[in-house]
């Protein structure tokens, strides 16, 4: 009764929402003078550049000057926690990565597990063209310093993204060189030991050719004591730290106006605890495990983009990218895990594009290669030693057919092929393993669009999304268990439009995903008494939900944004674990999110602003273990900013402003019989100041 109550609220909201944007886009026809004078959001991170307002996919886009306005954050993960239907179930670490509409980003292996079989994410994370490896999400930070663009999109991006998108895709997008001299200075310090200091320099260094040199730092301790006695820290770091540097080269010739091409290295180092988790009364922020290993990771990469518009039209780039990672995990001692992994990444995409959305027709024919190879060793109970290598091809077009005035049709088309391979040996296994799987698919989306008028757009699409499948190590039975791929069919309603003379901007996407074969991370039993956690695949799952967004600019002085997100998901059929997991909620997928900030300019050089966040409450795990149940918590954060000069920022912040400390995820540790618990990070106050030259 309960889930049929949501399901009609659910569908009440979502019609409500979509149909309540066309009477605002009626009344916008006479509060515009003219509507060619809109300000345009437009979305770079899909196959082709479209408008907010001609983008089917949910997604949300945060700009230079918004990310410039978060003060007292330092990570993309400090912005996305506030959108709609995304969870966030730790500050970072194993467990911690995003959870997109009930779809865990880490990827279908976690833990021991990861290591044994490999993984890789399913959200795709793209920084400049890199797409950052299963330990890059879980165990680093994606800095924001000198970010000139961060994208979200919900719900499987295979088609424009490739594997390991089917949860959804995250765009990240630097800064790039400016031939106009330009420099800032930002120096940051606040509670729990949190330091950061960061820098930009940038200017035409030669005739046609312009570079930009970043580099940021940021630290804090961990929030958690360890209590026992016993608590073994040996060479492990429990601290937090992040050092990214960047550096861009661009060359536009002055006697060849249409080449555009560029060269970027970037260099990040990091450390962080597997997870800042604690035990007993949880808001002490204490902990009496004896040990909790910290991880180490070091990635070079470097990237050359290449872009040529031809007279006739046409526009060719070229991305080749290629990234060496380091990652090691310390435990104490030595022998109880300490592991490495040594990853190398090579990938190509090239794209040949056509048009754009005022044009009657517009498409984009691509080819995407990558190879990626993997030494891992660890050292627990005797040496396991494994090698990796996974092989992805692409292959995809589209188009866009404007088919009268109000209505156009997209469709695209992608074939993906993915070959894992995987061999190795550990004293855990009672055989070697020798794994080799192709996996393939033909990725369709179409979408129908009508304008109601120059402000808005409504329409409807339909993608498939997919995820390669694996292999993963049973501990107690030690026998190696393959799982298949997993395929989901998403249906979307959308709605776009800004009225009263650009001040509102809504959107709205309704959405409907069909799981087959969805990978899941579980517990079972292997043997009496014994139990192992393994990836399996449940037959079938399905979600729906609704996203809606708003910003709002009721003066000149008074900016609010906000979003809501409602989500009900639910596994169907799933008799490949020993538990019946039928008519469960997805892990850390609350059935509501709600996010809402202000920025009001009190005085010409003064800014107040404020943000809160909420989540409902959720499940840590696909069994719904009602002792690892999250409660519903809200969190505030508040900002100051003073401006003496142009260029010149004096700042103080409070995150987590009334200290809730409510706890966001829970595992069952078989190693203190008890829960360990992941926890909302205390407040924490500073000050910065910032300078632009």
């Amino acid at each position: 009764m309960e889930q049929r109550r949501t399901a009609r609220l659910l569908g009440g909201v979502s019609i409500v929402a979509i149909c309540a944007i066309l009477p605002f886009s009626v009344l916008a026809q006479d509060s515009l003078d003219d509507p060619q004078l809109l300000g345009t959001i437009f979305i770079t991170g899909d196959t082709m550049i479209r408008s907010q307002q001609r983008t089917a996919a949910s997604v949300t886009a945060v700009d230079a000057d918004e990310l410039d306005a978060l003060k007292g954050a330092d990570a993309v993960s400090d912005v996305i926690g506030d959108m709609a239907n995304v969870t966030l179930p730790a500050e970072g670490g194993q467990g911690g990565t995003p959870t997109v509409r009930g779809q865990n980003g880490e990827g279908p292996n976690s833990g021991a597990t990861a290591f044994f079989g490999g993984t890789a994410p399913r959200l795709a994370v793209n920084v400049d063209g890199h797409y950052l490896s299963y330990n890059e999400l879980a165990f680093s930070t994606t800095s924001l310093w000198d970010v000139e663009r961060v994208e979200l999109f919900r719900g499987p991006q295979t088609v424009s993204q490739g594997a390991n998108s089917i949860a959804g895709a995250l765009i990240i997008d630097t800064t790039d060189p400016s031939f106009t001299s330009e420099g800032a200075v930002k120096l940051e310090a606040g509670t729990g030991g949190r330091l950061s200091a960061s820098l930009m320099a940038s200017g035409q260094v030669a005739t046609d050719v312009a570079a930009r040199f970043t580099l940021d730092h940021t630290q804090r301790d961990n929030f958690i004591d360890y209590t026992d006695s016993a608590f073994s820290l040996g060479d492990t770091d429990q601290d937090l730290s992040s050092t990214t540097g960047r550096f861009k080269l661009l060359w536009e010739p002055s006697q060849m106006q249409q080449l555009s091409t560029q060269l970027t290295y970037a260099h990040s180092d990091s450390n962080r605890p597997t997870w800042e988790a604690a035990t007993g009364d949880y808001s002490d922020y204490e902990s009496t495990v004896t040990s909790n290993p910290s991880w180490a990771q070091e990635t070079d990469t470097a990237i050359h983009d290449l872009s040529y518009a031809f007279d006739n039209g046409l526009t060719l780039t070229n991305q080749l990218q290629y990234s060496s990672m380091l990652t090691t995990r310390t435990t104490s001692p030595e022998s109880s895990g300490s592991a490495e992994i040594d990853q190398q990444n090579l990938s190509n995409e090239t794209r040949l594009v056509f048009g754009d959305e005022i044009d009657t027709i517009s498409g984009v024919l691509g080819l995407f290669v990558s190879h990626t190879d993997s030494d891992e060793t660890l050292n627990l109970r005797g040496e396991s030693v494994f090698d990796d290598e996974k092989d992805s091809i692409g292959v995809f077009a589209g188009v866009d057919y404007r088919l009268t005035e109000k209505w156009y049709l997209g469709a695209s088309l992608r074939y993906q092929s993915d070959r894992v391979q995987r061999v190795g040996s550990s004293p855990f296994a009672a055989n070697d393993l020798d794994y080799d799987e192709t996996f393939d698919a033909w990725l369709p989306k179409l979408t129908l669009a009508y304008d109601v008028n120059d402000v808005t757009t409504i329409g409807a699409m339909v993608s498939k999304g997919y995820n390669p499948g694996g292999v993963v190590l049973g501990l107690s039975s030690q026998e190696w268990i393959e799982f298949d791929e997993e395929t989901s069919i998403d249906y979307e309603l959308f709605a776009r439009t800004r009225v009263f003379d650009d001040r509102l901007g809504l959107t709205a996407n309704l959405f409907y995903t069909q799981f087959k074969d969805m990978q899941r991370y579980v517990t079972s039993e292997a043997v009496d008494g014994y139990f192992e956690a393994v990836t399996v695949n449940a037959e079938e799952a399905h979600a729906y939900g609704l996203e809606l967004g708003f910003d709002f600019e009721p003066s000149d002085v008074l900016t609010v944004k906000g979003s809501l997100g409602l989500l009900k998901t639910e596994t169907d059929e799933f008799t490949s674990a020993d538990s019946d997991y039928s008519g469960n909620s997805f892990g850390s997928a609350p059935s509501s999110t709600f996010g809402l900030s202000a920025d009001w300019q009190l005085r010409p050089d003064v800014t107040l602003s404020g943000s809160i966040r909420y989540s409902g409450s959720y499940y840590s795990d696909d069994e719904n273990t009602d002792a690892a149940k999250i409660d519903a918590y809200t969190v505030a954060n508040a900002r100051a900013t003073y401006t003496p000069r142009d260029n010149v920022e004096l700042y103080a912040y409070v995150n987590n402003v009334f200290g809730e400390d409510a706890v966001t995820s829970m595992r069952y540790s078989r190693t203190i019989a008890d829960y360990e618990a992941t926890i909302v990070q205390p407040r924490e106050i500073g000050l910065g100041v910032h300078v632009t030259f």
